[in-house]
């Protein structure tokens, strides 16, 4: 479900996969968290890294008392709050999550960040990416 107060779009601005929903509910339902913030911040190799954190009732609380109100999306109550002054930068961009698998030489489980290629520039490292000038 997604609840948008505002938002540079009448679609979804990014897609989370089922793998991802289940370990973001599992990470708020054993920890004192209400929901996730996911938004861009500047640095790294490529100019701005992905960022996905816990939030907790008073952080949520303050999102929603803020003039700009950001994109809220839900699965199984579990929130998802991208951060409306990143959401042009995060727009397309893909959440998957991998667990560990030593077979397929997968050493850490972490979540995944894929942008669209249309929309941004990457380096190796998977949590860097700048935006393509779209003129």
């Amino acid at each position: 479900m997604l609840k948008r107060a505002f938002s540079i779009s009448k679609s979804i601005p990014i897609t989370i996969s089922d793998k991802a929903w289940i370990k973001m509910n599992d990470v708020l339902k054993h920890n004192n968290y209400v929901a996730f913030l996911f938004s861009a911040k500047s640095g790294g190799c490529n100019g701005f890294n992905y960022k996905l954190e816990t939030i907790d009732k008073t952080q949520f609380d303050d999102l929603y008392n803020a003039k700009i109100l950001p994109t809220l999306i839900n699965n199984d109550n579990c929130n998802l709050i991208i951060d409306p002054s990143s959401e042009m930068l995060l727009f397309g961009t893909s959440i998957d999550y991998i667990k560990e698998d030593y077979t397929k030489n997968i050493f850490e489980s972490k979540f995944i960040f894929t942008p669209k290629k249309e929309l941004v520039t990457t380096c190796g490292c998977g949590v860097s990416f700048t935006p393509k000038s779209l003129v």
